[in-house]
């Protein structure tokens, strides 16, 4: 015997659309309003800039053995910390250094890798040359470089000197100064920085701003490089939807959502030969707007306006077949009605003929 089916009334229905799977975690948190200031007072792993160092500093020592004399309220020994140049100098980068930030450094605490690194390079040689400008552009001046020329015809070297722009990180060298170089890409048409001051020109060394040492220049990357790496971990992070993330980026006084790609739709991140989606949270960022479209397709399902020429060339041609095929239309209907003629029935299928005689379909 069949039981009677159960049915509910159309008002108990939701009339909500249910909610698309596919959310952007990213941008929910990006709309809280919610952050979590960090309390407390925050230390560098570093020394201080101008603090005294002890008397037994060694950087080339772990942690546990870096100690001091003297030892603490609890009796334990206290541990000293490093500078911030021998800091980033025995942190290893996860990537390889470029050979100009390392043939020249002279530390005994880098990283192994970084250190194994340096002996495959050979030792550079001595670039010596004068300033022969100084003070026209900020952190750069013009050094010539000795060089000869051998003539055939004569059978002799002839000088020849050579001007290179050199980078000058504090503005400390003056017209006249003999300096050392060393070879560094600064940018694209400065390819050399200033090592030290042979011979000065006028004003003292010691009055001089500080010229970076090859291991100072070498922590200088570094820092750098461990700011990019932290920022690019950040902004993934955020575009998982991590709220630690963002509101981090956000005390940096960065933008969450600069640069981040907009998603490809839904059918992104499906395994090959499978068609199951991944997790979200490691996927693109997943929804219906900011899907990519085909090339030379604009949103709403219209093309991109191409060049007057071809747009030109593009509707005479369609003109041109518009024409033909009405011209095409206009002979087969000529031909049409005189073959119905012929068979005695008028064109108009409401004539007299057609309706005493019958249609010819």
């Amino acid at each position: 015997m069949s039981q009677r089916t159960f049915t509910l009334p159309l008002r108990l229905a939701s009339s909500s659309r249910p909610q698309s799977q596919y959310v952007c975690r990213r941008c929910l948190a990006t709309q809280s309003t919610n952050t979590h200031p960090s309390t407390g007072v925050y230390q560098t792993p570093w020394l201080p800039e101008g603090t005294p160092l002890p008397e037994n500093y060694d950087p080339s020592l772990p942690f546990e053995k870096r100690t001091l004399s003297e030892t603490g309220e609890d009796g334990k020994p206290q541990h000293y910390r490093l500078t911030k140049t021998d800091w980033y100098l025995k942190k290893g980068l996860p990537h390889a250094i470029p050979p100009q930030y390392l043939q020249h450094s002279t530390a005994s605490h880098l990283a192994h890798e970084e250190r194994q690194q340096r002996e495959k390079f050979q030792d550079h040689k001595e670039i010596l040359g004068v300033v022969v400008s100084s003070g026209k552009m900020d952190r750069t001046v013009k050094v010539r470089l000795p060089g000869q020329r051998f003539e055939r015809k004569v059978g002799k070297y002839f000088s020849a000197p050579t001007n290179h722009l050199v980078h000058d990180p504090n503005n400390s060298l003056i017209t006249g100064d003999v300096v050392f170089l060393h070879r560094l890409n600064v940018s694209k048409t400065v390819k050399h920085v200033v090592a030290s001051i042979k011979t000065p020109f006028g004003k003292p060394i010691a009055d001089r701003p500080h010229i970076p040492t090859p291991d100072e220049r070498l922590a200088a990357y570094k820092e750098a490089r461990f700011g990019k790496l932290k920022r690019r971990s950040l902004r993934r992070r955020a575009a998982q939807g991590e709220a630690e993330a963002i509101n981090e980026l956000r005390e940096m006084g960065l933008d969450p959502g600069h640069n981040v790609a907009a998603g490809k739709g839904e059918t992104y991140g499906l395994q090959p030969n499978i068609g199951k989606t991944r997790d979200a949270g490691k996927g693109a960022i997943r929804g219906q707007k900011g899907q990519k479209l085909p090339k030379g397709v604009l949103p709403g399902g219209k093309h991109e306006v191409g060049k007057i020429d071809e747009r030109a060339r593009h509707n005479k041609e369609a003109a041109m077949k518009m024409n033909e095929m009405a011209e095409g239309s206009l002979l087969e209907a000529k031909e049409k009605g005189e073959e119905l003629e012929q068979q005695g029935v008028g064109a108009d299928p409401k004539s007299d003929v057609t309706m005493s005689r019958g249609r010819a379909d």
